[in-house]
């Protein structure tokens, strides 16, 4: 007898009998949730200046109202939900800072480790820190963006090394489809801040029903590091914000009530909340603040609050510059200023100015504004989306608080080949407007730092593709 042998059957069997043992496989190795243990302690009556004139503000812990605070994260879905509790990590300063005799400590990323101890090799007990080229101060620590800041204030300040870091928090919405240069945001303010809150609407400014696109970037893994994910508090807000979404324009509302929501429903979620904590705001995720800055206000006592951000404007890419040239966002406030000056409300918070533009109500009341038309505080990357979802986001956006004259465009000419070409000449969304060419070889804030070691993922936002130039600068 002789039996026939059925390839197909048995490259189907062969294939079913693979990935049961794959899933077997994945069952017995996956690393299952873990719980993550901070050492605490009572923190001792450091203190710190709202302003130069003012008296010390005591440190105090913030107690989350009406819930037990659990010593562990809880991880869902590969981050933390409102159902868990966090513990923001205490860490000591001497790891940012390099002792080279009993009086002399450097701050080791501003100081040159190796030309101080070479030029100061015969005389070790008169040593002094040599800043490296953007870096002042004493110890070094002071950054151009921080130092330029101090000057511009005239005030005195000294600045006083803390022996332990405060903790930063930092919350901003999700309104759209910015999710790209919300991941741009997360890794290049990761090493610095210990704990984000990000709030995503299923609703549009106008009122309409969006899906949670960040919420589904999120579940694949590849899209931030696991490092992120354990300090990333991902609300999404699947109520309406308004009750009437007629022709009102309910941008500024739409944003400041996302914000309300992330820092009411975010510090709940924190068992081991401080005064002196600091809060970083951002009306949007498309600002992205200096990180050196931020980490000076880490590791420092003694500056001025609140802090606010002057932002270099860039448009569809790092490529544009918008001719405004800057924005001021709102910046850093600590815990207790927030709780005690702006009772826990964004709503009182001004949103970002646009110099020479606009000064609503309240600007002054900033102590120190990071930022000057050189060296700016960060970046604030306006419209930076494909030319289809600009398209998609203009049409989420309410017409009174568009960039573009709706009156007198007609809105069928508004699609993907019409913004390519505005890109790709230079025209802001108006039509009118030209944009300032700016050269990633010879602007030292061109983008930020994670964007220029990872070109090839975020090349649309580094190259101008759509140039009608020949050759591109």
């Amino acid at each position: 007898m002789h039996y026939r042998v059925d390839f197909k059957l048995c490259m189907l069997w062969t294939l079913l009998v693979l990935q049961v043992l794959l899933v077997i496989y994945y069952l017995l190795v996956a690393p299952s949730s873990h719980m993550f243990d901070y050492p605490t302690s009572t923190p001792k009556e450091h203190e710190f200046s709202f302003s130069s004139s003012s008296k010390p503000y005591p440190i105090r812990f913030v107690a989350p109202s009406g819930i037990n605070a659990v010593p562990y994260h809880k991880k869902l879905q590969g981050y933390l939900t409102e159902k868990s509790r966090a513990i923001l990590p205490n860490t000591v300063a001497s790891k940012y800072f390099v002792k080279l005799n009993n009086e002399t400590v450097c701050f080791e990323r501003g100081t040159d480790i190796r030309y101080t101890k070479r030029r100061h090799a015969h005389h070790m007990d008169q040593t002094r820190c040599e800043c490296k080229k953007g870096w002042h101060g004493k110890d070094c620590g002071q950054p151009e963006v921080i130092w330029r800041a101090f000057i511009a204030s005239r005030q005195k300040i000294s600045p006083r090394r803390r022996k332990t870091p405060r903790r930063i928090i930092h919350g901003f919405p999700i309104t759209g489809l910015e999710t790209t240069i919300a991941e741009i945001k997360l890794h290049e303010l990761s090493h610095v801040v210990d704990f984000f809150v990000i709030g995503e609407s299923n609703h549009t400014a106008t009122g309409h029903l969006k899906p949670l696109y960040f919420r589904h970037k999120l579940q694949d893994k590849g899209f931030i590091s696991e490092d992120i994910r354990q300090k990333l508090l991902y609300i999404p807000l699947t109520d309406p914000l308004y009750s009437d979404s007629k022709t009102v324009n309910h941008s500024s509302a739409y944003s400041k009530s996302i914000r309300q929501q992330l820092w009411q429903r975010g510090q709940v979620t924190l068992t081991n909340l401080r005064s002196d904590d600091l809060y970083i705001d951002s009306t949007d995720a498309y600002q992205i603040p200096n990180p050196k800055a931020l980490l000076f206000f880490k590791l420092y006592d003694g500056w001025p609050l609140p802090v606010a951000f002057r932002l270099r404007w860039s448009a569809y890419g790092f490529f544009w510059q918008h001719p405004k040239r800057t924005v001021i966002t709102p910046g850093v406030y600590t815990v207790g200023i927030k709780a005690d000056i702006f009772h826990n409300s964004p709503l009182r918070i001004p949103g970002y100015l646009i110099p020479g533009l606009e000064e609503p109500e309240g600007s002054s009341m900033y102590e120190l504004l990071v930022g000057d038309l050189n060296h700016y505080g960060g970046w604030y990357c306006s419209w930076c989306l494909e030319p289809n979802d600009i398209v998609t986001m203009l049409q989420w956006t309410p017409h009174d608080n568009s960039p573009i004259d709706w009156d007198k465009v007609n809105s069928k000419k508004i699609d993907a080949a019409y913004v390519e070409d505005l890109v790709g000449t230079g025209l802001w969304l108006d039509g009118v407007t030209p944009l300032i060419r700016k050269s990633q070889h010879r602007d030292l804030y061109f983008a930020p730092e994670y964007v220029t070691n990872n070109t090839w993922k975020y090349d649309f936002l580094y190259t101008n593709f759509y140039s009608k130039l020949d050759y591109y600068n």
